[in-house]
């Protein structure tokens, strides 16, 4: 311990304090010279405006109140659809399909899915699109028909497009249904779909895809509408959409064929170890 540590802390001894001289008239005398003048502290008068309003009464609080006015309905909308049926086409990335989105819903909570001409006996909406050469296959869900075609087509879309609005257009226009009742009355429950698809999704799937270090889940049911999510390194996998189209859809339509839309509800942009970066050479015709 340094020396002159000790010797300051040593016992609890305070440090010594320096010395001041004392005080001398002569000093306290140029101490009041150099010392400027405090400054006069200001006078507060009081405002007569303020004390009159402080006599006064203090007004009560207005409480203010929030009218919620009534949404008034054009009668156009009170007597249901116009004849009007409006339509907008959209060609998706893969160029096979084209979804066409109707100002209409044309199922109520339900969802229809037709892999080719024979399987929609009970939906004739979907028998008048497949008279249209080229068409392969036809999804209903919601506001949307979705159609796809042979890839081997390479032609623009607009011809092909413009035939099938025609043929929607005329459909709802003469207020027809999208599909007939037996094929609601053979609708499986929400619960069998769910039971089944996880049976399915825990023993062919995801054993299928774990060499890939890829796992799906079943997020939800709702009618026959089937919501998946895909993790691992399915997330943001280049192949996701090969892994989609054949196999998930095709293992689950096996199992349950009234089964419609299947959509996959990842956010694949947040993957973070994709199995694959870039789709192979070899699997690009397959995409």
């Amino acid at each position: 311990m340094p020396s002159w540590f000790s010797k300051v802390f040593k016992d609890g001894a305070k440090p010594p304090s320096r010395s001041v001289p004392p005080k001398t008239e002569e000093s306290v005398h140029s101490a009041a010279l150099t010392k400027p003048a405090a400054t006069p502290a200001p006078v507060r008068r009081p405002n007569p405006i303020l004390a009159e309003l402080d006599e006064k009464e203090t007004p009560p609080l207005v409480t203010r109140k929030i009218i919620q006015p009534t949404v008034l309905v054009e009668e156009q909308e009170r007597s249901g659809w116009t004849d009007e049926v409006r339509i907008k086409a959209r060609v998706e990335r893969d160029q096979r399909s084209c979804v066409f989105l109707v100002d209409r819903p044309l199922l109520d909570g339900h969802s229809a899915y037709f892999p080719n001409p024979a399987s929609c006996q009970d939906s004739p909406l979907a028998q008048a699109i497949f008279e249209i050469p080229e068409v392969e296959t036809v999804l209903l869900h919601g506001t949307n028909v979705t159609v796809t075609r042979s890839p081997m087509i390479r032609e623009s879309w607009e011809p092909m497009a413009r035939e099938i609005g025609a043929v929607v257009r005329d459909h709802l226009k003469n207020h027809r249904p999208a599909v007939a009742e037996p094929f609601l009355a053979n609708m499986p429950s929400e619960e069998e779909i769910r039971e089944k698809l996880a049976r399915i999704i825990d023993l062919e799937i995801n054993p299928g895809i774990a060499a890939h270090s890829g796992m799906i889940s079943l997020e939800r049911v709702e009618g026959n509408t089937v919501y998946i999510k895909m993790m691992g390194g399915c997330q943001g996998c280049a192949a996701s959409a090969i892994t989609l189209r054949q196999g998930i859809h095709l293992a689950f339509r096996q199992i349950i064929p009234q089964i419609g839309a299947i959509l996959d509800v990842t956010d694949h942009a947040a993957g973070k170890n994709p199995y694959f970066t870039e789709l192979p050479a070899g699997m690009q015709r397959y995409a």
